[in-house]
């Protein structure tokens, strides 16, 4: 990261901090409604449980929201046990009625909001509208419209089982797509279908938003929040008086596509999006829906405006990219000009609605309703039968490549007899349940030989050393995770040759990665990092899972291939993300019917019913300006049906609040760990690992262990039900074998029901 991005960050921060401090001064709080419970102390309230990275506590919604009156206009389409669709104008909006609560979702807003709002004819137009659409025109300007502003038509409208399709024409562009809309039990389904899309004339589609309006609030005048899925989750609320917003939240499912979009990778410092959801509340625990991408999701993202941007609606959609812009280079120099992709993507998008009410409507509801059709669906399954103590991750990195301006060497940081020393001593000090990742194990060191990984590094000990750490290590019951990466390949190695099986971006360049470690950028031009195209990587995993079944390995952990997903534009065997996902679930099947487990480093949702164990799970949100609060909707989800570590925590800058968020997100502790002094990687690509050394932090580790072992051990198999905001900074969390555990962030002890919470610190209570 250069030293202007630096400057501009440190900033960013200290701007915060000074309009925090100024609010705390002026004593500008939200009043709690626990008050009685938990006793203010206004100087104990500092600004580190006010902001954007914690969960504020819930205000009171008072009365119930009031229910919308469908009006005669609009005609039943359709019915199920617990919803009814209305629709009206040829298809134009929609209404969708919960039937056990008599509550009404709009795709439109109120008429009186609407003319409150006093919008241009443009965007008056568009929050009227069934979709929103992008289209590039015959100049490859990208253009924006709505039905009425594309002048389209509903052409032809027929019922389907459960609802109704519409095929919405503009001739104006020579653009026609058909939509559907229709019940399934509890949810809402909208359905675009690839065969139904037609491009007439110049104009070609980029994007399309479907129902973008559904259950849209004006400023604050319900009370309730979008959810969106960065990171952890984070929360919009609702609110009459907030700062002017310059952009929107723009979330690209799983990450962004490099073959497609260019980024300095240094410079971004946004949280991922493992899971296609999103969602609405009006009123908590009052009504709510959850949002997923079904179809579609590779190349989707989450859209949220917060009031402010264009408009004063809280909006929150998912927006289907079928075309992305480029930029074609045409010389060395920089030449070249801005295109677009000439073919679409061919596949149908869908997003399901599921909709909640009473006190399952809220983000920790929204939740429960992700695990409950990710079980459904057969992705998660509960756990049982986990062991006494919760597991610890340990990472160990056995050596790394050190370029040089002759040759490279290697550098030695951990021995597999060292590592097992690492495991009997943490042992001794009472750390029972320990899984090992070691990386950096072959020839070559971590960031050396890939894909060419065999045999075991000579200096670590070799094939043998590594076949007695394993032998030893689960003599004593732990597991040991080789890990391996699937992605990035460097040089040609083992056969792979960059131009044939390397991914080649959508200017069919073979897209690469050039690491400098220096200010002098040509000193490491030899660190020169290529993209494995899927297929490829999975004939590899084939290959590796003989070979590890030959060494006696049973255990692998998975690197960056958890989470970066890319397109290929080779022109001879090009690959869709949707394809390329398809073969990293293959490359999993293939290790899974091979290995006893399997660990991914924050994977996104395609590869979770593959994953023993999740390690980097993400603990917070990216905390976005316009975000309000970060909600563990992601660990509420997997709690109970796999275990997930937090990242390594002797990286985390406040230790004794890390420990508590682990704590209350049910995340099991992880260190990344080396046998020899960290400044020996300061001219390796693993030079991040600046307080690794071991002898540091084995008093540390224990101490964690036992700290979060003593409230986790109770709960390893229970799934998390409730999520309670008691104060600002006092957070009780609720499992299902009744087992409460409640953490105080504060700097001060408070009360809990006749118990005295420590200050940062957590008490246990309930339990069957």
């Amino acid at each position: 990261m250069s030293i202007i991005k630096k400057s501009v960050g440190y900033i960013c921060i200290a701007a915060l901090l000074f309009f925090g401090i100024v609010s705390w001064a002026t004593g500008e709080e939200q009043p709690s409604r626990v008050t009685d419970r938990l006793p203010g102390n206004k100087e104990d309230r500092a600004i580190e449980y006010k902001i954007n990275s914690y969960t504020s506590p819930e205000q009171h919604a008072g009365s119930d929201i009031e229910v919308r009156e469908i009006p005669d206009s609009y005609e039943l389409a359709a019915q199920s046990d617990s919803l009814e669709l209305y629709v009206k104008d040829s298809l134009q909006s929609f209404m969708i009625k919960n039937r056990q609560s008599g509550y009404v979702w709009s795709s439109v807003p109120e008429e009186k909001s609407m003319q409150e709002e006093h919008l241009n004819e443009e965007w008056d137009a568009a929050v009227r509208s069934p979709f929103l659409l992008e289209y590039f025109d015959e100049n490859a300007m990208l253009k924006r419209g709505s039905y009425t502003s594309l002048k389209a038509a509903a052409k032809r409208i027929e019922q389907v089982p459960g609802g109704v399709k519409a095929a919405y024409a503009m001739e104006s562009i020579g653009i026609t797509f058909s939509m559907e809309v229709k019940l399934e039990g509890d949810a809402l389904v909208v359905k675009i279908a690839d065969k139904d899309i037609v491009e007439d004339g110049s104009a070609k589609i980029a994007s399309i938003q479907p129902l973008p309006f559904l259950g849209a609030v004006r400023n604050g005048e319900i009370p309730g929040y979008m959810f969106i899925p960065d990171g952890s989750g984070a929360l919009i609320r609702f609110q009459d008086n907030h700062p002017r917003y310059d952009q929107a939240y723009d979330g690209r499912v799983y990450g962004m596509d490099h073959a497609l979009e260019y980024s300095d990778l240094w410079s971004i410092n946004e949280q991922p999006i493992l899971m296609p959801v999103f969602g609405m509340t009006h009123g908590v625990k009052q009504n709510s829906f959850l949002g997923i991408v079904e179809d579609g999701k590779y190349t989707s993202r989450i859209n949220a405006y917060p009031s402010g941007v264009n408009t004063g609606f809280y909006w929150v959609s998912p927006r289907f990219i079928m075309r992305q812009s480029y930029f074609q280079p045409t010389s060395k120099n920089m030449g070249g000009f801005n295109t677009y992709q000439a073919g679409r993507t061919h596949e149908d998008r869908q997003v399901r609605y599921i909709f909640q009410h009473g006190q399952d409507a809220d983000y920790v509801g929204m939740a429960k309703t992700y695990r409950r059709y990710l079980n459904g669906q057969g992705v998660l399954a509960p756990k049982n039968g986990s062991q006494e103590n919760i597991p610890l991750s340990l990472e160990v990195l056995g050596s790394e490549k050190e370029p040089g301006i002759i040759g490279n060497r290697i550098v030695k940081m951990t021995s597999f007899d060292e590592a097992e020393g690492m495991v009997n001593e943490l042992m001794e000090h009472g750390v029972e349940n320990l899984s090992v990742v070691y990386t950096g194990w072959g020839d070559g060191g971590l960031n050396g030989n890939n894909p060419d990984k065999f045999p075991a590094g000579k200096e670590l000990g070799g094939d043998k050393g590594l076949a007695r750490l394993k032998k030893n290590l689960a003599d004593k019951g732990v597991t040991l995770f080789l890990y391996n990466d699937y992605t990035n390949a460097y040089g040609n190695n083992n056969g792979f040759l960059p131009n044939a099986d390397g991914i080649r971006s959508v200017s069919n360049e073979v897209l690469k990665e050039t690491y400098y470690l220096w200010f002098d950028q040509e000193s490491n031009s030899d660190l020169t990092v290529y993209f494995m195209n899927p297929k490829v990587a999975a004939d590899i995993a084939k290959s590796d899972a003989q070979r590890f079944g030959r060494m006696g390995i049973d255990s692998v952990a998975i690197g960056k291939t958890g989470w970066l997903l890319l397109s290929d534009h080779h022109p001879d065997n090009p690959m869709s993300r949707q394809q390329a996902a398809n073969e990293y679930e293959k490359l999993a099947g293939t290790l899974q019917g091979e290995m006893n487990n399997i660990g991914f480093y924050s994977p996104n949702d395609y590869l979770w019913k593959y994953s023993s164990q999740m390690f980097e799970m993400p603990m917070y949100s990216s905390q976005y300006m316009f975000t309000t609060d970060t909600v563990p909707f992601l660990q509420i989800a997997l709690h109970g049906y796999v275990d997930y570590f937090a990242p390594a925590a002797n990286y985390n800058a406040n230790p004794q609040e890390y420990l508590l968020r682990m704590v209350e997100y049910g995340a099991y502790p992880s260190f990344k760990v080396t046998g020899e002094p960290s400044w020996k990687l300061k001219y390796t690509l693993s030079n991040s690992m600046f307080t690794s050394y071991f002898m540091d932090w084995k008093d540390e580790i224990a101490a964690t262990y036992e700290k979060m072992n003593a409230a986790l051990r109770q709960v390893q198999d229970a799934t998390i039900e409730q999520r309670n905001m008691l104060d600002w900074g006092v957070v009780e969390i609720v499992y299902s074998n009744g087992i409460k555990i409640i953490v105080n962030y504060r700097a001060k002890d408070v009360q809990y029901e006749n118990r005295t919470i420590p200050q940062m610190d957590f008490i246990l209570a309930g339990g069957e």
